[in-house]
């Protein structure tokens, strides 16, 4: 049975013993939720740099100070505010394991099934994990202005990096066939060849991985800057508005029909352990980072939606 939707206040404590098994526990590898971050840095900075200040003077708030005093560094002014938002969207995994760990959050998997192999005995549609609830709790938690300023301030960087990993394909899906009949655990239980290091890895990681591999901050930028001018804010939603997180169900189920119709339009790719890993063919490789391209400068220019309507002026 699936777990109540229903929240109260000791929610946020219970859901932090949810877990999903072998499932993974984070979207976007750090380096890819700073670029994210990066992409709507940008964005508010060109037409909304009051709503920049405003994250920060929450962040200042943040009740895990450690991981905030060692991005800053010795930064001031808008090099810091940025340095502040990359942190702030990778946070919820560089808690891990911490008390403010949420492992539940970070995905919402629905079944897809291989018609070329399927299961025996086919899944049900239910929807495994809470990413969208948890979004949307954290999405009122922010905009709750009788919330303390650190309660807000955890949940800005929860709202920041659920808006990131609900663009990742395979935080929102998971393939049911003859080979895996309870699910592949959103790519997790399927293990490829890197083609960059030659080193198996999960089906998982590797999509994780494909936005951006280093954390440095010069390179962070440098490749949020590529991809702004590669992939210029287009229509964030349809009808010309500005997103909102309300959309967020919809991005889900965008990466759901992206997870069916590329990661898995061609059943497993991958082997049952490391020392079974398969390459994946160039031509899926290739399409992986376009897709993940994609995602992340969408998931970049949503974001700075986001923050325009839970930190209006």
């Amino acid at each position: 049975m699936r777990a109540s939707r229903r929240f109260s206040g000791a929610g946020l404590a219970l859901l932090a013993a949810w877990s999903l098994g072998a499932a993974p526990a984070a979207a976007w590898t750090r380096p890819g939720h700073m670029v994210i971050a990066a992409i709507a840095f940008d964005d508010l900075e060109a037409s909304d740099p009051a709503i920049v200040d405003r994250v920060v003077a929450l962040l200042d708030s943040h009740p895990d100070r450690g991981p905030f005093e060692v991005a800053e560094d010795r930064s001031e002014g808008r090099e810091r505010a940025l340095r502040l938002m990359m942190e702030c969207a990778r946070w919820p995994d560089d808690a891990r394991l911490t008390g403010y760990d949420q492992p539940s959050w970070h995905l919402e998997m629905k079944p897809v099934v291989w018609a070329g192999d399927p299961p025996a005995v086919l899944p049900d549609d239910r929807v495994a994990m809470d990413g969208v609830e948890a979004f949307a709790l954290n999405a009122r938690i922010v905009a709750n202005l009788a919330a303390t300023p650190a309660q807000r301030a955890v949940a800005l960087c929860w709202v920041m990096h659920l808006a990131g990993d609900v663009h990742q394909p395979l935080h929102t899906a998971q393939l049911f066939s003859a080979r895996y009949p309870e699910g592949d655990k959103a790519g997790s239980l399927q293990f490829v060849i890197d083609p960059l290091t030659g080193r198996s890895e999960t089906l998982h990681w590797f999509w994780d991985d494909s936005i951006h591999r280093s954390g440095d901050v010069a390179s962070v930028r440098a490749r949020a800057t590529e991809l702004e001018r590669r992939r210029p804010r287009p229509t964030a939603s349809p009808g010309g508005r500005r997103a909102v997180a309300a959309d967020y169900s919809a991005w889900a189920e965008e990466s759901r029909a992206l997870a069916a119709s590329v990661v898995y339009a061609s059943g497993p790719v991958g082997g049952l352990s490391a020392n079974q890993a398969k390459a994946l063919p160039p031509a899926y490789a290739e399409g992986a980072a376009t897709l993940a391209e994609d995602r992340a400068a969408i998931a970049g220019y949503r974001l700075s939606d986001l923050l325009r309507e839970a930190l209006p002026k």
